[in-house]
């Protein structure tokens, strides 16, 4: 894997040449060598690495070819952003889809971020073929991975896919053991990613308005970043349980990373968790030097979005003062009627199968469930 191989790559599969103004050669340079030295890849992983590179070089080629033949996608303003962030696996997904229900609310759908160009129109939003070429993808993935994190074309997802093609993807560290990468990611600057972000929203929103609500657990490393991006972003912030959440992170993403012929429970299980330890201490620091944070950030417990989801959803919108109408509340009780939490098969797991200890793992971070008032869950 080289990185002029893999740029001529995207160039012939397109028959573009312009990858824009946004920095990228340094995270693509970091990302090869860590893969090409500490990722184990035999032959067969080491093309699909390079395939989901050149996939991202695509993307971005894509993009910036769409926004120089419509230059008036720059002139599209995203207002008022809402982003859902806190540790994952606290209900963030669950409430992303609730949320989606609302009426004039505008959440990124798998299919639109996973092939973007050209950008959707309204029109064609729900019959884009685009759509079907997703759902093809989504019925070869495995039902582990479903249970874990549901998955589907016109449902909300991620918006690290806006900023994948920055090539600063902190999702990569999911799938390759590639510990200089993962080093570089607390150091960069994330100024490229969210103007990125940004741009792509542009590209979304240019003939698909709405209020948008996006959601990424790992926007912490870089909050400063993203409200410098979008000064006026009002955050959710979702809290459960670490003792909990830990253990349900280290089994979706060990799932992922079990891929690798290295890989190991025990040991992928500490090292996850200092690196979600480690986000989280970045974006609580930030939280304390925000002003006007109580006015900018709606604090959600696991508890009480499961408890009553539509008040839930209708507490956030309110102290935002965007509209929850009668109507809106029915769609999202239909939705949740419709997609019980076992749709996918039970998701199960333990502490122990990642060497961790819920308990240890409580009082490890205290810091933070002190800080919220975060109740411990009784265990299944």
């Amino acid at each position: 894997m080289e990185r002029d191989k893999l740029l001529d790559t995207a160039r012939a599969q397109t028959g573009l040449d312009d990858f824009g103004d946004i920095p990228f050669l340094e995270p693509l340079d970091v990302l090869v060598e860590s893969l090409g030295r500490e990722a184990d890849l035999d032959e067969a992983r080491d093309e699909a690495a390079a395939a989901t590179i050149t996939g991202l070089l695509v993307k971005r080629l894509r993009l910036v070819d769409d926004r120089a033949k419509n230059p008036t996608i720059a002139d599209e303003t995203i207002t008022a952003p809402v982003f859902i962030v806190g540790l994952p696996r606290t209900g963030s997904t669950h409430l992303h889809a609730l949320m989606a229900q609302v009426d004039g609310i505008r959440t990124p759908q798998y299919w639109e971020m996973s092939l973007p160009s050209p950008p959707p129109e309204q029109s064609t939003y729900h019959t884009d073929p685009r759509i079907a070429q997703i759902q093809a993808i989504v019925d070869h993935l495995p039902p582990e991975l479903l249970q874990r994190h549901p998955i589907a074309p016109e449902r909300p997802e991620q918006c690290n896919m806006l900023t994948d093609w920055s090539l600063i993807h902190q999702a990569l560290l999911a799938y390759y053991e590639i510990p200089s990468y993962r080093d570089w990611l607390f150091n960069a600057d994330y100024g490229p990613a969210f103007e990125a972000h940004r741009r792509t929203l542009q590209h979304l929103q240019w003939h698909c308005p709405g209020q948008w609500v996006l959601k990424y657990p790992k926007h912490l490393i870089a909050l400063d970043v993203l409200l410098d991006t979008y000064p006026d972003a009002r955050l959710i912030w979702t809290h459960r349980d670490p003792g909990v959440v830990l253990p349900s992170v280290c089994s979706f993403t060990g799932y992922i990373r079990s891929a690798n012929p290295s890989y190991d429970p025990l040991r992928f299980g500490p090292e996850w968790t200092l690196f979600e330890e480690l986000v989280l201490r970045r974006g609580l620091a930030e939280r304390e030097r925000l002003a006007g944070a109580d006015a900018r950030i709606h604090d959600l417990h696991y508890h009480d979005l499961m408890a009553d989801p539509v008040a839930a959803v209708g507490a956030a919108f309110d102290q935002f003062d965007i509209e929850f109408s009668d109507e809106s509340a029915q769609r999202v009780q239909a939705w949740i009627d419709g997609h019980p939490s076992t749709e996918h098969g039970v998701h199960r797991y333990q502490a122990e199968d990642f060497g961790l200890d819920r308990d240890r793992l409580r009082e490890r971070f205290s810091f933070y469930t002190d800080r919220f008032d975060v109740v411990a869950e009784r265990s299944s």
